[in-house]
């Protein structure tokens, strides 16, 4: 896991080994019939995404293998970014869904911010990329715009992006022929 600071917000990165990226590919492909059904234009932006219809994607087609990853970094990012040590995942207010970003699609700045007591975390894994269909940009908090420019991120098949849920964030337009296939995700911790 590293960790990346745009003052103050973090922003935790981890890639997947390759045994890792092998099991959750077969278990995404394995799964694709069920999740395709699931898919509609959400956000009306040329994404194709689960969410209207499936708020746990992780659950509903039973992605064990990118669950578990996604769940041991999410606690990793928190344990290694918090003083206290002793939050565990709030399973009944996870969310999860596929994000199929079609030609032109893009995403405008938004956050996944929530009025809970403990820590949301968000975040995506790029199941599917070319490297030059989007980057995802995250905006500094605050007032800190001022001093600091948005940090851009790749995408990268295998690469897990982690960061609080009121962080502001967009998703750069994918310009090329072929689909970004992503997985995002909110979490909450508590004590």
């Amino acid at each position: 896991m590293n960790i990346e600071v745009l003052f103050p917000t973090l922003i935790g990165t981890a890639q997947a080994d390759t045994a890792t990226i092998s099991l959750i590919n077969a278990e995404v492909l394995k799964q694709k019939d069920t999740m395709n059904k699931l898919l509609s234009y959400a956000w009306g932006d040329n994404v194709l995404s689960s969410f209207d219809a499936e708020k746990n994607i992780f659950v509903a087609a039973s992605l064990q293998a990118l669950k578990k990853f996604v769940e041991d970094n999410v606690l990793q990012f928190v344990q290694m970014t918090r003083k206290d040590k002793d939050w565990k995942i709030d399973h009944q207010y996870t969310q999860s869904w596929i994000n199929v970003t079609k030609k032109f699609g893009y995403q405008e700045r938004h956050n996944h911010e929530r009025n809970v007591e403990g820590i949301p975390i968000s975040g995506a894994y790029y199941f599917n990329t070319n490297q030059n269909d989007g980057e995802l940009a995250i905006f500094p908090c605050d007032m800190q715009y001022k001093q600091f420019e948005n940090h851009v991120i790749e995408p990268v098949i295998g690469k897990l992006v982690l960061f609080r849920s009121d962080v502001f964030h967009r998703v750069g337009p994918n310009l090329t022929d072929t689909d970004r296939v992503s997985f995002s995700f909110n979490y909450l911790l508590n004590k």
